[in-house]
């Protein structure tokens, strides 16, 4: 394995859906899956994440395959990669995991190839999209409604606790209080365009809590298919019986910028772990989502402020907040350069707030590196001690500003 490359991402957070739906899953397959192979559809992010729920379960006999032909050969840390068409050759012989986010063309292709689902193949369905859905429509009046992405929904692989961020604020702010809607990668403008339409057309909140994570400011963030969630934008569109002008076409858009668009990230791991030494890959990730040049003009900057004067017209109190970065951690790969970019980031965000009269709360150095899913962490999840901390002091802020 020594010249063999590894393909395995940095993974040490979960979305809990994934996690719940894994558990089922294995708890309800347990005997058709033993003694049998499993084989990892997908050499990438959820696919090394697969593996960590496999091993968890004391599951060995692991192997991935993928359909990008430059990984074949190379591991998800231990786990080789091996060709589609060896495992169409063994047919039969192993179960396959689905382990793409929109899995969909993968089942399709592998029916082609005369698998059956739910014999020879599997995908694992998070009910992600329903579960929000079923929020978004809940008609039982809140104080309050909280938008934001993973930073939110997910937890660390290694929490024992399994209450997201979302869920201890819920938990402590009592019934009724506030309405998460939260999932992972999600852009200012969907934000912007879902609020709306609960506020339009399911009811509207005297208060709002946004998460403003930097990551969501860079040029690239709102075109990435895994950011557009088609699907889920025109289920909410179809909820609220196409009447609002603007999630229709948002609707549009992001079926055509998924369609468009085939790369999740502008680097990808089989390119950025190349030899190029231990921690490139989380260095240029950083770079991307912290460092970069904020264009103030980028789509997510205009919905910020839109959502913002929409508050402002509608008399809904608002409060921002940024989440705590990994700083610690992005200083031992950046130096002083790190911060230097990173506040320059951060203030454009400040100002927007200052201007318009919005109250920020900025953790962005709240926390060290250990209160994060893990000590080298690459975005904004937190472990269940970190977590706690925030979900405080974010509804004492909620508080001050007589939210909850």
């Amino acid at each position: 394995m020594e010249n063999k490359k590894n393909f395995a991402w940095p993974v040490t957070t979960v979305c809990k859906y994934d996690l719940k739906a894994f558990e089922n899953f294995i708890e309800e397959k347990a005997s058709f899956l033993y003694g049998k192979r499993i084989v990892v559809f997908g050499a990438g992010i959820r696919g090394t994440q697969y593996s960590f729920f496999l091993k968890r379960f004391g599951y060995s006999d692991i192997v991935f395959t993928d359909n990008n032909i430059k990984k074949v050969g190379g591991y998800i840390n231990e786990f080789p990669i091996v060709s589609l068409n060896q495992i169409v050759a063994e047919k039969g012989k192993n179960v396959i995991l689905v382990s793409l986010e929109n899995g969909g063309a993968i089942c399709c292709q592998l029916e082609e190839l005369g698998f059956e689902k739910d014999r020879d193949f599997f995908y694992i369905d998070n009910h992600l999209y329903d579960e929000y859905e079923k929020r978004f429509m809940n008609r039982e009046e809140t104080k309050t409604i909280l938008m934001g992405d993973c930073g939110i929904t997910d937890l660390a692989i290694k929490d024992t606790n399994s209450a997201n961020l979302g869920e201890m604020i819920t938990e402590k702010t009592g019934k009724n209080a506030v309405k998460v809607l939260a999932i992972h990668a999600m852009g200012m403008r969907a934000y912007y365009t879902i609020f709306k339409a609960h506020c339009e057309h399911v009811y509207k909140p005297q208060n709002a809590v946004l998460m403003v994570n930097l990551e969501v400011f860079t040029g690239k963030q709102h075109l990435l298919p895994r950011s557009q969630h088609a699907a889920l934008i025109e289920r909410i569109s179809n909820d609220v019986q196409n009447k609002d002008p603007e999630l229709l076409e948002y609707a549009k858009i992001t079926k055509e910028r998924f369609s468009n668009f085939k790369n999740d990230y502008f680097t990808s791991s089989d390119n950025a772990l190349k030899d190029m030494g231990q921690g490139t890959n989380e260095k240029i990730v950083i770079k991307m989502n912290y460092m970069f040049r904020m264009d103030t003009e980028n789509e997510c900057i205009v919905y910020l402020k839109k959502f913002i004067q929409y508050c402002q017209v509608k008399n809904i109190k608002l409060l921002l907040f940024i989440p705590p970065a990994n700083y610690e951690y992005a200083q031992t790969l950046w130096g002083d350069s790190f911060k230097e970019k990173y506040d320059k980031n951060v203030k454009v965000l400040l100002d927007i707030a200052g201007e318009n009269n919005v109250p920020i709360k900025d953790f962005s150095y709240r926390l060290p590196a250990h209160k994060f899913a893990d000590i080298c962490t690459i975005d904004e999840t937190l472990n269940q001690d970190g977590r706690k901390i925030v979900s405080e002091e974010l509804i004492a802020e909620m508080r001050k500003e007589g939210m909850v």
